[in-house]
C-alpha cells in the first residue's frame, strides 16, 4: 500500500468501520478523578460519561505527546510508503503542535518515510469522515498526491452541526458565563452548534429536543441540497436520540451511507453527556 492514514482519537469511529483500513490512532488523554486514560484506549465513552455524572471535579484533556504520534507513524509506515498525519483542528487542540514535531521526529528517526502533516480543521465524527475517505481512498491505490487532494475537498464540504443538552458543563469549563448557563435551563435552550472553518459557533437555540433535532435535519438538508450523502449521526449517551436523528436524515437527505457513533470521551470532557449531532459531506 502506498499511504497509510494518522490521526487523533478524536476521529470518534467505530470499529466496525475503520476495520481493516490503514488508519493509525494518537489517544487523546483524559484525566478524570485522578486518573489519566489514554482516550479509546483505556476507557470507553458509557464507562467515561457514567463517571463524568458522578465526578465532583471538571475532567481535563490533553492533546497526544509527540512521542504518541511517533509511534502511530512507525506504525503506519510498516504498512505503507507515506503517511499523512491530519490532526484535529489548531483552533481545539494543542495536537496540530505535538504532531508537527513528531514529524520532524520521523524526519531524523524514520528516514526512509514520507509524512505530511494536515490540519483538518474539525473534529469529533466530522474529522472521522475525512479520515475515513482518506483511508479508502489509499485502499483503492490512490496516490499521495491524490489522497491529499481529496483530503482537502473534504476539509472543505464536510459539515457538523449538534445541539447540547446542558450548558453546564460548558459552563463548568468556563466556556459560557454562568447567565447563559441559567438561561438555558430556565428557558430549557437546546443550543445548535456548528463546526466551522476550525471553530465552534452557535446556530440558533431552540426550546425543546424535538425542535431542536428537526433544526438538524432541515439544515443538513439545506447544506446537502439533494446530492447524495455520507453521513455520521453522533451522541454523548444519547442512543434513542441518534437513532430518531439517523431515521430523520434518512427520510429527508439522499443517503448513501450513514452510521452511528459514541462521541469520544476527550470531547465529551467539555460538552458533557447529552450532546446529539451529525457529520455529512457529499459523494463523489
Amino acid at each position: 500500500m502506498a499511504t497509510a492514514i494518522v490521526s487523533d482519537s478524536s476521529v470518534s469511529l467505530p470499529a466496525d468501520i475503520t476495520r481493516g483500513l490503514p488508519l493509525f490512532l494518537a489517544p487523546l488523554e483524559v484525566r478524570i478523578d485522578g486518573r489519566v486514560y489514554a482516550d479509546g484506549v483505556d476507557i470507553v465513552p458509557a464507562e467515561f460519561y457514567a463517571r463524568l455524572k458522578s465526578s465532583a471535579e471538571l475532567p481535563t484533556t490533553a492533546a497526544p505527546s509527540p512521542g504518541a504520534f511517533l509511534d502511530a507513524i512507525r506504525r503506519a509506515g510498516e504498512a505503507a510508503d507515506e503517511v499523512v498525519c491530519m490532526t484535529i483542528s489548531s483552533e481545539l487542540s494543542a495536537a496540530h503542535s505535538a504532531a508537527a514535531e513528531a514529524v520532524r521526529l520521523a524526519e531524523t528517526q524514520l528516514p526512509h518515510l514520507s509524512v505530511t502533516l494536515v490540519d483538518s480543521r474539525s473534529a469529533g465524527a466530522a474529522q472521522g469522515l475525512i479520515a475515513l475517505d482518506a483511508a479508502r481512498s489509499a485502499v483503492s491505490g490512490a496516490s499521495m498526491d491524490d489522497v491529499l487532494a481529496r483530503m482537502a475537498q473534504r476539509i472543505g464540504d464536510t459539515h457538523f452541526i449538534g445541539y447540547l443538552d446542558t450548558l453546564y458543563y460548558l459552563w463548568r469549563g468556563g466556556r459560557v458565563p454562568r447567565l447563559f448557563m441559567w438561561m438555558g435551563s430556565v428557558l430549557n435552550l437546546k443550543p445548535v452548534l456548528q463546526l466551522s472553518a476550525g471553530r465552534i459557533g452557535l446556530v440558533e437555540r431552540p426550546r425543546t429536543e424535538t425542535k431542536a433535532l428537526a433544526r438538524l435535519t432541515a439544515i443538513a438538508a439545506e447544506r446537502t441540497a439533494g446530492r447524495p450523502t455520507r453521513a455520521a449521526v453522533m451522541h454523548a449517551m444519547e442512543p434513542e436520540k441518534g437513532a430518531m436523528l439517523a431515521e430523520q436524515l434518512r427520510a429527508r437527505l439522499q443517503i448513501e451511507e450513514l452510521f452511528i457513533t459514541e462521541f469520544t470521551p476527550a470531547i465529551g470532557a467539555h460538552t458533557g453527556p447529552g450532546l446529539v449531532g451529525c457529520a455529512f459531506h457529499p459523494v463523489d
